[in-house]
């Protein structure tokens, strides 16, 4: 059964791809023609969007990869609470797949706007990957009477900009934890935030769950973004389609690379090669957006600067948090002080000492209305971080009160704030510096400072960005790797053949290809508390 599923699917998508443009026309209503914005605005039709898509075949037949199918919104094994898993409370929310039920959610969309027949652009990524997935769902709303839907592959950069503006009508997007708690994930659908501006959600009483819930102990608060989770979910301005998994391979004289389950994907502070150059050779399929710390919001850019900067703390290679810039820590009884001690020794590439000011600078500048950062939402629970928009950065709770010591501010005593502090929108900045730059910082090799492992040392857009060891950097003696070299790689058979050719040390995997693989010595997989879904743009139009 599965192998003629798959066959079935492989079929379709071949013949979409062709065109990149399907539908079927109508059967004669008398609506006519509707807009995008009326359509999504619509309920119905953004649920009947969820339901019409096969995930468990999408993770089976396109992907391949150990993806699991995904209804939910906040993945499986990134929040416990004394040993049990938050998924536990969310494992039957949101949509299965259901084409009849589609069906019969998109007829009664139809009715209620009134129309017979609607185009819909996806935008989805132009890498191999990223276009398999686009025709796949494609063909499935196909199914969907009088829905045309047209495939637009983009650059990384330039569709993350798209989706930023809310310029778009459906996307396929994904988002991974930032740090070990079912908030790093809805905070990101409160009013204002960033999926919540893209898709144009508003709903008063999840950001009231939300907020209720942040402030209560661990195992009330779960129970209450659960419900806070459903709430979102059957809204329908998010699609979950599934939690990311990642099969690759590895060159066997590798070692030390660690695979982060929140915040970047990869560690390389750590990381080794059996070899005397000491190079690393990887392949990414996207291009740095911006290394500013304030306004950057993707995997890319933070992965970068998780090898090329350092925060208050790091993780280590077993994924607990250890001294980062801060050499010491403590927090006040109540939880709400924190004081983090600077070390003497952490330096900027430039010669400038690391200070408590530059962490009290760049989490204000991140704040700060005019900086327009989408990720000033992280920082909610300092002292007058929320009200900043409105009344300024003068209050926030960061302060340095000396050049090596760090006092921060919080509202309610967070359990992971050590873990938070190694996430790169917490990284410090270097005024003088960012101040020189103007609108260039974080847009080239010359336009940032680097305190961490690694200096970015080459940066070719849409073509390939390197890294030399820093040795100024604090803990210089145990980074074992002088240099890591990145080429940009679109197409997964592209990069199988420079990991064949010797080219690159590690290569992923998709679809086919773990197939043909997944016996070799050098296969290995790795799970993520990443989710991948369709944003579905329904705050465009009048709800009907």
């Amino acid at each position: 059964m599965f192998l003629k599923r798959k066959l079935t699917v492989m079929a379709t998508v071949a013949l979409l791809s062709t065109s990149l443009l399907s539908g079927c026309s109508s059967s004669g209503g008398s609506g006519g023609a509707a807009t995008p914005e009326e359509v999504l605005a619509n309920k119905n039709a953004r649920n009947a969007l969820a339901m019409a898509i096969d995930k468990q075949a999408l993770c089976d037949v396109i992907l391949n990869n150990g993806s699991q199918p995904m209804n939910r919104y906040t993945p499986e094994k990134l929040a416990k609470d004394n040993g049990k898993d938050y998924g536990d409370l969310t494992k039957d929310m949101g949509f299965d797949f259901d084409e009849e039920a589609a069906k019969k959610a998109w007829d009664k969309a139809k009715e209620e706007v009134g129309f017979d027949t609607v185009e819909l652009e996806l935008l989805t990524f132009d890498h191999d990957s990223g276009k398999r997935t686009g025709e796949f769902v494609q063909s499935e709303l196909a199914d969907l009477e009088g829905l045309t839907v047209k495939v637009t592959n983009l650059p990384f950069e330039q569709k993350l900009e798209r989706e930023t503006n809310g310029d778009f009508d459906i996307a396929f997007s994904g988002w991974g934890a930032d740090y070990p708690d079912p908030l790093s994930f809805l905070s990101t659908m409160k009013t204002g935030n960033q999926f919540s501006k893209q898709t144009g959600y508003k709903s008063a009483e999840f950001d009231k769950l939300v907020d209720e819930a942040s402030k209560l102990p661990t195992t009330e608060a779960y129970a209450k973004y659960a419900e806070a989770e459903k709430m979102m979910l059957s809204d329908g301005f998010l699609a979950p389609l599934f939690q990311k998994g990642a099969s690759y391979l590895e060159k066997p004289y590798v070692s030390g690379i660690v695979n982060n389950t929140w915040g970047a994907d990869f560690t390389y502070t750590y990381a080794d090669v059996d070899n005397k150059d000491k190079v690393l050779n990887l392949a990414t399929s996207s291009d740095i957006p911006s290394l500013d710390v304030s306004k950057s919001t993707d995997q890319s850019s933070f992965q970068t600067m998780n090898t090329t900067m350092e925060g208050l703390t790091r993780i280590d290679e077993k994924g607990k948090v250890k001294p980062g810039v801060a050499e010491s820590w403590k927090a006040s009884e109540d939880g709400l002080t924190w004081t983090f001690k600077l070390r003497d020794n952490s330096k900027w590439s430039n010669g400038d000492p690391v200070t408590a000011k530059d962490f009290e600078y760049s989490w204000k500048r991140t704040l700060t209305p005019e900086t327009a950062s989408e990720y000033g939402y992280i920082m909610a629970d300092i002292v007058g971080a929320t009200e900043a928009p409105d009344k300024g950065v003068d209050k926030v709770g960061v302060k340095a009160i000396d050049d090596k010591t760090l006092e921060v501010k919080l509202t309610r005593p967070v359990s992971y704030f050590a873990e938070l502090m190694s996430f790169q929108v917490f990284f410090p900045q270097n005024e003088k510096f960012v101040e020189s730059c103007g609108e260039k910082y974080g847009t080239g090799v010359d336009y940032q400072v680097y305190n961490g492992p690694f200096t970015l040392k080459t940066w070719k857009m849409e073509d390939q960005f390197s890294m030399e060891k820093n040795p100024d950097y604090w803990d210089a003696a145990n980074v074992k790797l002088n240099k890591i070299n990145n080429k940009v790689v679109k197409e997964t058979g592209a990069e199988v053949s420079l990991y064949e050719d010797g080219q690159i040390d590690r290569a992923a995997l998709t679809a086919d290809y773990v197939d043909k693989y997944k016996d070799n010595k050098e296969f290995k997989t790795r799970e993520s508390a990443s989710t991948f879904m369709l944003q579905v743009n329904g705050g465009r139009g009048t709800s009907k």
